[in-house]
C-alpha cells in the first residue's frame, strides 16, 4: 500500500505540480489510512470496501477528530483512488457514498482600511530594513499574494514597465499581478536604495532579503509582522493571509466583480472566491449598524 501511495505523490509532485508542502500533507494522511487499514487485515488498496471507509471516519469521529481534519484524510483518500482508477490499479473508488463531515464556515480575518494605513505606516522609513519592510506590506495588501508568492519573487519577476510582477502561484501556475503607484513607489525605493544595503556586495536573485543578507524566510516574516502590528498597536490575532483577505475584501466593497478578484487572487474555483462576498456583506452590515446607532 505505501508503494502506491509512493507512487501517487510522485505524479502529484511532477503531474499537477503540486508543493513540497502539498505532497508531506498528502503523504502524512495517506499512510494513517494505510496504517489502520492494516490493522484491521486490509493489505492492498483494491480489498478496500466502503465498509472500511465508513469504519474510518466512525473510528475518527470517536477518537476526536476535528471535522476539519478528518474532511481533509478522506480528500486526500478520495485524490489517491481517482489515480489507482485512472492508471487501472482498481476499478471504482470505495468512497462513493462515504459522506464528508460537515464543517462550520469561518468568515477569514479582515482589517479595515484605517487599520491596513496604520500597519503601513508602522515601519521606520529611514532604515533599510524599514524600507523593505514597508515595501512587502504594501506589495502584500496591494496584489493579495500569499506569502509564499511574495518571498519566491526575484529581482526578474519585476515588470517595471508593465507595473505589475509575474508570479509563480499554486501548482506552478503563473499569472500576471498588476501593482498600484504606492506599491510601485514602494518598490523602487526598496531595490534601488535598501536592497544593496542589505546585500553588502553579494548577489542574489531573491527579491526580498533578510538582515544578513540572505533570502527572507517564512520565519522572519512572521517575526516581522508581528513586531509592526505591537508597533501600530493592533492587538488581535493577524496573519499574513489576513491582507491577502483585507485586500479582497477592499476591492469587493469598492464594487470590484468577484471574477475580476478571483483573477486577481489566483483562485482556480469561483467558490473559493465568493467567501470574500459574505465577508464584504458582514463588514457592510457592521458599517450600517455603527452609523444607525449613531444617527
Amino acid at each position: 500500500m505505501h508503494h502506491a501511495i509512493r507512487d501517487y505523490l510522485l505524479d502529484l509532485e511532477q503531474r499537477r505540480g503540486a508543493s513540497q508542502h502539498t505532497v508531506t500533507n498528502y503523504r502524512l494522511d495517506l499512510e494513517h489510512l494505510a496504517d489502520w487499514l492494516s490493522g484491521r487485515g486490509v493489505l492492498d488498496w483494491p480489498s478496500v470496501r466502503r465498509q472500511d471507509m465508513r469504519a474510518w471516519v466512525a473510528w475518527m469521529h470517536q477518537e476526536g477528530y476535528a471535522s476539519t481534519s478528518i474532511a481533509r484524510k478522506l480528500s486526500a483518500a478520495r485524490a489517491l483512488y481517482r489515480y489507482l482508477v485512472r492508471e487501472g490499479v482498481t476499478a471504482e473508488t470505495p468512497l462513493l457514498l462515504v459522506p464528508t463531515p460537515r464543517q462550520k464556515r469561518t468568515l477569514p480575518g479582515v482589517l479595515s482600511i484605517e487599520e491596513v494605513e496604520r500597519l503601513l505606516e508602522a515601519p521606520d522609513r529611514e532604515s533599510a530594513l524599514g524600507v523593505r519592510d514597508r515595501c512587502m506590506l504594501e506589495v502584500l495588501y496591494a496584489t493579495g499574494l500569499r506569502l509564499s508568492e511574495l518571498l519566491s519573487l526575484t529581482t526578474g519577476s519585476i515588470q517595471w514597465t508593465a507595473r505589475s510582477v509575474r508570479v509563480i502561484g499554486k501548482g506552478n501556475k503563473e499569472r500576471i499581478v498588476l501593482l498600484g503607484d504606492l506599491a510601485v513607489d514602494a518598490l523602487e525605493r526598496y531595490v534601488h536604495q535598501s536592497r544593496p544595503l542589505l546585500l553588502g556586495g553579494r548577489e542574489l536573485d531573491a527579491l526580498f532579503i533578510s538582515h544578513i543578507g540572505r533570502p527572507l524566510s517564512v520565519r522572519g516574516f512572521h517575526a516581522v509582522l508581528q513586531g509592526h502590528l505591537q508597533h501600530a498597536g493592533i492587538e488581535r490575532h493577524v496573519t499574513p493571509h489576513t491582507l491577502r483577505h483585507s485586500f479582497a475584501t477592499h476591492l469587493l466593497e469598492g464594487g470590484a466583480d468577484v471574477r475580476s478578484v478571483q483573477e486577481l487572487l489566483g483562485h482556480a474555483s469561483i467558490s473559493t472566491t465568493q467567501v470574500y462576498t459574505h465577508v464584504s456583506r458582514a463588514y457592510l452590515r457592521d458599517v450600517y449598524a455603527r452609523a444607525h446607532r449613531g444617527a
